[in-house]
């Protein structure tokens, strides 16, 4: 089969495509900076020039950051609109499937290797050599997206979410202040807002602005010519810097209350997954801050102990989506 397939996500925009009717079989990927291109087409062509790909496809599978109503997206993080029908007439093939970012992970779960992950809670490995299960995946990045893997006696199905942009409910006296502080600027403010690039160079603001942590000029100079989130991810990691690190300390505490909470909205599953570009960053702090990553995570009442029997894997691949979207076209392509 010759297959394209694409995670397109608000800052990159990668593509692969494997070959696999051949020996020895092919595989092509490449990563194109989103913001320099006017839409998913242009992109397409640029990859496909790139690696003189001129035999028609079989089925192509485009992963992307945003709602996929009746085969069209349009892009939360990004001005892109995309159409299955727009896409299957450029790359000529009827077989073209347009299905969220976070969906596309769920479909690469099933091939995770244990090198693949990071576990953060251990929780409860599911029974059975098989090791079926349904799972919930989350990942912060751009964005902040979920998704829902279900298993259907013969084979798994992923249902999409916008669990991103729903209000953020704190759960500390700090939170609280950290809401009241946001509500003066925003009439809405969705986890996402706290949960992904953007999010740490917010609560940054909101620890140096409305608490009153001093900043380092340094810090300061090096955000103005670098992503500020990578700045103050970098320092927190080192551990030399008090307001980078407070920062980090609670993204993570939010992002694991959160993560219980978007669980608990599909409850019972066996099994948590984080994802995203920004969670493999962390891994350090997540290593040392598991305690503090599940007391936040399962601090939801009667539901403690349920919470506290799933295993949280952080998964380290950057771009899982890719290799989740290839099994949708391929899934796609053989049920027809």
């Amino acid at each position: 089969m010759r297959i394209l397939a694409g995670d397109i996500g608000g800052t990159h925009t990668r593509l692969v495509y494997v070959q696999d009717d051949c020996d020895p079989s092919i595989r092509h990927e490449r990563s194109y900076a989103s913001a320099d291109y006017m839409g998913l087409i242009e992109v397409i062509e640029a990859f496909l020039s790139h690696y003189d790909i001129q035999k028609p496809l079989d089925a192509a599978c485009l992963a992307v950051a945003g709602p996929v109503i009746s085969g069209y997206a349009s892009l939360t993080n990004l001005p892109w609109q995309v159409g299955e029908s727009e896409l299957s007439s450029r790359l000529q093939t009827a077989h073209v499937s347009l299905i969220n970012d976070l969906v596309a992970v769920a479909y690469a779960i099933p091939g995770l290797q244990d090198d693949d992950v990071f576990v953060v809670q251990p929780g409860k490995s599911c029974a059975g050599p098989e090791a079926i299960f349904d799972a919930v995946v989350i990942g912060a990045g751009t964005g902040l997206g979920a998704a829902h893997l279900v298993w259907q006696g013969d084979h798994y199905h992923a249902l999409s979410s916008e669990a991103g942009h729903v209000g953020f409910a704190p759960e500390t006296v700090m939170q609280e202040q950290l809401l009241s502080w946001l509500h003066r600027q925003h009439a809405h403010v969705s986890v996402e807002m706290l949960l992904s690039g953007c999010g740490i160079y917010t609560l940054y603001q909101f620890f140096r602005d409305e608490l009153g942590l001093s900043e380092s000029s340094l810090i300061r100079e090096a955000m103005q010519n670098t992503d500020p989130a990578r700045v103050i991810s970098e320092h927190a990691v080192i551990g030399d810097d008090v307001l980078c690190t407070q920062t980090l300390a609670s993204f993570i505490e939010i992002y694991a209350a959160v993560a219980g909470d978007i669980v608990l909205h599909h409850y019972p599953v066996s099994a948590v997954y984080l994802a995203g570009g920004i969670g493999p960053k962390l891994q350090s702090l997540l290593a040392c801050s598991a305690s503090s990553f599940s007391e936040a995570f399962t601090n939801k009442g009667p539901m403690r102990g349920n919470l506290q029997k799933l295993p949280v894997k952080l998964i380290m691949d950057n771009s899982p989506g890719l290799d989740g979207a290839i099994v949708y076209a391929r899934q796609q392509y053989l049920s027809e």
